[in-house]
């Protein structure tokens, strides 16, 4: 593998199947940043063994309400960070990319996923979670009209070719060939007119952007109330073991 000159490559690899915290947080913020200080064109994210990255991080999140709503806010900073991220983000789906690790993937500009038995899609409503705005915004920009029904409201998890036909995924590739094909189609978005494709693809989720500033409170009151809700804490606990 040969990254181009003008991409950065932002591989994420921490605990737990890559889970959702704030480490994890921070270092797709950190990475971020880091192609803009080098004067990179484009960026490419992936994660590491069989994991994309496999949602929130049950193990390691606030306990208590301030806390978890203070996760929330970092979540959806980051979320509205990559939908408007000036330069071209290109997901490498190397594997499992569950609920927040789904919407994650779905933040990016062009998603190409690894031919391989993993499952991607969004389980909230089968934990009984209400989804915060910037992430059933996403969801909701991304997936076809005809896979609503069963991703966002039946909660079903899709395999990769599933998923490229319920518009998670753009295209698919073998595993051994999924990063210099995400290195190579980063390096030609990056090499358009940066001005130009900021333009577009901000024009492109306007009013995604307005609904997530719209109903972000709202949305973060249901998700606190569902997420320590009697019946989630007890599935969670389950989950945990």
């Amino acid at each position: 593998m040969s990254i181009p000159a003008n991409v950065h490559l932002i591989r994420l690899e921490c605990d737990n199947a890559n889970a959702i915290d704030e480490k994890l947080l921070d270092s797709l913020t950190k990475g971020l940043r880091a192609a803009v200080d080098a004067e990179k064109k484009a960026v490419v994210l992936t994660g590491y063994d069989k994991f994309f990255s496999a949602g929130l991080n049950l193990k390691s999140l606030p306990e208590d309400r301030d806390g978890m709503a203070s996760f929330v806010d970092s979540f959806e900073e980051a979320n509205l960070a990559m939908l408007q991220f000036p330069l071209p983000v290109v997901a490498a789906v190397n594997g499992h990319a569950i609920a927040g690790g789904c919407v994650l993937a779905c933040a990016t500009d062009l998603r190409i996923g690894a031919e391989g038995n993993y499952k991607l899609g969004v389980s909230e409503v089968s934990l009984g979670i209400v989804f915060p705005a910037s992430a059933f915004e996403i969801m909701r920009h991304t997936l076809t009209p005809a896979s609503v029904p069963d991703v966002l409201l039946g909660a079903k998890l899709l395999i990769p070719h599933e998923a490229r036909d319920a518009g998670i995924l753009h295209r698919i590739v073998s595993a051994e060939s999924l990063l210099d094909n995400a290195l190579a189609a980063a390096s030609e978005l990056g090499n358009k007119p940066r001005s130009a494709f900021h333009h577009s693809k901000l024009a492109l989720r306007a009013p995604m952007l307005e609904r997530i500033r719209a109903t972000r409170d709202e949305a973060r009151r249901g998700f606190l109330d569902s997420w320590f809700s009697a019946d989630v804490v007890e599935r969670r606990k389950a989950m945990l073991g």
